[in-house]
């Protein structure tokens, strides 16, 4: 908290409470939600309970009904007849009345859609509608089941037709108390009919039912629920269960009367679709009193700390000598910040005014100093005198000494020129006649090497660049064992940059004559024109980008790299004109 600005502390400070604020309204909207949950749950379980008790009268209505027909005796008759005399005429007669009874019951109860007895024959009889049509398997499987229950009624669903629910039971012979088995009556009933009252009741919540009988799914028909993916055993009576992707509330119940198991699937989704609604409107509700008070507060500590950081960048500017302000803030406010922002722009302005005065008086004073140089230079009568020396020693046959005379003549009008830009071939003729003059003294003990590329050489650079520092090479480069000389002169170009590299093999220079060179120290007494005064004319004709390095060692020969723009003709001539 220490290092914190103002107004992060004071953003910091806002954020805390609106975030405390949110916190507890957040857990006020889920407490509300866990306890409606607690209520939906209770209510799933308890219609689920009411549910299956009144499948399991619907289907105890059904046994009565199977009951009434086993114990009619023209049933009993007829089958009787069935089974003691099946190849004669009274036996097909007895057929068609038991199909007449089985119909008359039928008729008195439309929610069953078929009934169907089984003779002691293995033939069918059979009133109402989508009766399936068994096979002789089929058929024994049917017998033994109702046999084996020994007339007792027993539910069968999902077998033969999957939308129908059937009531299996074995019809004992009653007259005389045989009690033997004259055939097998089977009721079958629609599946939705037993199960909803009515199409609305299926579609209540977007909720399903399933049935389960042996662990195998009875109703619905279709389901694409598979019962043993369903851990059945960890299911409480209501619970939360994952379903392709998808939360259901599943609420169970197993019915006695049958041994099936109720299962109903409601979408969570469905059931706290309102509530999910309030909540996200609550929830949205604070959010957006957080983002305004988040943006109130942060207009309120930046509007403290806007000028502060001003002033303090404004004074990191003049810190690395920056006193101009380009584009100063405009506050709008009046206080003692604003008021303080505004002094210290115009400190820094006048400041910057003095300090540009007193440079641009510097930049004069360097060029009246570098013209004062240069007149220093410019006898008019040594033209003269070199003329008559080079005539003397052409008439009297000194060849030697006319080309030496020759050299320094012009030596002396490049030096004297007006020009303050010349093309790099216009020094490196000025060089050339300096090293002819120096050859005459070293003869084969200096050795000189001009590495100059041909496009380079259409460049323009200042004039007496290259001279004086290939003159100190040879005053401080010689080899004091060998007296040998020898140096290279090259070129290049890197981007838009023009590097001159000037290298000799001499005894080099220590650290300590090497920052001084750098510093104030002549490079030759002969010109008069220092290291120092070359770099720092460059750098006020191009900027402080550019100049000179040196890199030198004792015994290491030194190296002097000359960095300047890259300046076509054109560009000189155009500045010019």
């Amino acid at each position: 908290m220490k290092n914190l600005k103002i107004k992060h502390k004071l953003f910091m400070f806002i954020i805390i409470g609106a975030l405390t604020t949110s916190l507890l309204g957040y857990l006020f909207v889920q407490q509300s939600q866990k306890l409606y949950e607690q209520i939906i749950y209770r209510e799933a379980e308890d219609r689920l309970y009411l549910f299956s008790e009144r499948i399991e009268e619907r289907l105890k209505e059904i046994d009565n009904l199977s009951i009434s027909v086993l114990a009619d005796s023209e049933v009993q008759r007829n089958l009787h007849i069935i089974k003691t005399s099946p190849d004669v005429y009274e036996s097909f007669d007895a057929a068609n009345k038991l199909k007449k009874k089985l119909l008359s019951y039928h008729l008195s109860d439309y929610s069953v859609s078929f009934i169907m007895i089984i003779d002691s024959n293995a033939n069918l009889h059979i009133a109402g509608i989508d009766a399936p049509n068994l096979d002789d398997q089929s058929k024994a499987h049917f017998r033994d089941l109702g046999y084996r229950y020994e007339g007792k009624s027993v539910w069968v669903g999902g077998e033969q037709q999957d939308d129908n629910f059937y009531s299996v039971r074995d019809i004992k012979e009653i007259p005389d108390l045989k009690l033997e088995s004259l055939g097998t009556l089977m009721i079958g009933i629609k599946s939705n009919k037993a199960v909803f009252s009515s199409s609305r009741e299926s579609s209540y919540y977007d909720s399903s039912l399933m049935i389960l009988a042996d662990n195998r799914t009875i109703f619905p028909s279709h389901s694409t629920l598979n019962p043993q993916q369903l851990d059945l055993r960890g299911l409480r009576q209501y619970n939360l269960v994952t379903i392709d992707g998808g939360l259901y509330l599943a609420t169970q119940f197993t019915m006695d009367y049958t041994g099936w198991t109720f299962i109903h699937f409601v979408p969570y989704g469905s059931i706290f679709k309102d509530v999910t609604i309030m909540k996200f409107v609550l929830v949205g509700l604070y959010l957006l009193v957080l983002l305004v008070l988040l943006w109130l507060g942060w207009r309120f500590s930046r509007g403290i700390a806007r000028p502060l950081e001003a002033l303090m960048n404004k004074m990191a500017l003049v810190e690395k000598g920056r006193f101009s302000v380009d584009h100063p803030e405009a506050f709008t406010n009046r206080d003692e910040l604003t008021l303080l922002n505004r002094n210290f722009d115009k400190m820094t302005e006048k400041l910057d005014m003095l300090i540009k005065e007193n440079y641009i008086k510097q930049i004069q004073l360097k060029e009246a100093e570098y013209e004062a140089l240069k007149a220093k230079l410019n006898p008019h009568f040594l033209y003269n005198t070199l003329e008559s020396i080079n005539w003397l020693a052409k008439s009297n046959g000194q060849r030697t000494i006319s080309n030496m005379v020759k050299a320094l003549g012009d030596m002396l009008r490049y030096t004297v020129s007006k020009k303050e830009f010349v093309t790099v071939q216009e020094e490196m003729v000025n060089l050339q006649n300096y090293i002819t003059i120096q050859q005459f003294r070293f003869e084969e003990r200096l050795i000189y090497q001009m590495d100059i590329p041909a496009d380079i050489r259409s460049l323009e650079i200042p004039n007496l660049m290259l001279q004086p520092i290939v003159e100190n090479c040879i005053k401080y480069g010689v080899d004091a064992e060998t007296g040998r000389c020898e140096i290279i002169v090259c070129a290049k170009m890197m981007k838009d940059k023009l590097i001159f590299i000037v290298k000799d093999n001499g005894p080099g220079m220590d650290q300590g004559y090497l920052i001084r060179a750098k510093e104030t120290e002549r490079l030759s007494s002969g010109t008069g024109i220092g290291l120092h005064s070359i770099d720092e004319r460059i750098k006020l004709l191009f900027g402080a980008a550019y100049g000179i390095e040196i890199e030198s060692g004792v015994n290491q020969g030194t190296e002097i790299r000359i960095s300047i723009p890259v300046i076509p003709v054109k560009t000189i001539q155009s500045s010019v004109g």
